[in-house]
């Protein structure tokens, strides 16, 4: 992350060098609050399925299906399985949301005060070097406000 940003020193100054290195830290926090999200809802779907073949395979029609299910540990595993990585899932969406709203809000008053962070008319030009830097390198579009 670094010697990428080190290399604006001729197109950007240090304060809006560190702005950049908090946008990207908060990019990352947010891909990864993202994944997290992802896997956890993904093993919520999981159990919650397994337990369905489970169920499917035990026979559920059977008669006093509902006492043995009950009293079968396996099938209190499986429940338990599913709410636990259902509510770390909803967790970490919680946590996602948060960082993205950081993160955007971050990004958009870079954009905003680009005018501030590159005043003088040979500082603009460098201004495009930066935003296509941080477009290939950090996938972060700092032309446009929207997301």
């Amino acid at each position: 992350m670094g010697s990428e940003l080190n290399q604006l020193d001729r197109f950007a100054d240090e304060p809006t060098r560190q702005m950049l290195r908090g946008l990207i830290k908060r990019k990352q926090k947010y891909e990864n609050y993202a994944r997290q999200t992802f896997r956890w809802q993904a093993a919520a779907i999981i159990c919650a399925a397994s337990f369905c073949l489970f169920i499917a395979a035990k026979g559920l029609g059977q008669s006093g299906f509902l006492s043995e299910m009950l009293n079968d540990s396996i099938y209190l595993f499986w429940i338990l399985s599913a709410a636990f990585a259902y509510s770390t899932a909803y967790y970490f969406k919680k946590k996602e949301e948060k960082a993205e709203g950081e993160y955007h809000k971050l990004r958009c008053e870079i954009i905003q005060k680009s005018t501030d962070l590159w005043p003088q008319p040979e500082m603009w030009k460098s201004r495009e070097t930066v935003f296509k830097l941080m477009k290939q390198q950090y996938d972060i579009n700092l032309y446009f406000e929207s997301k």
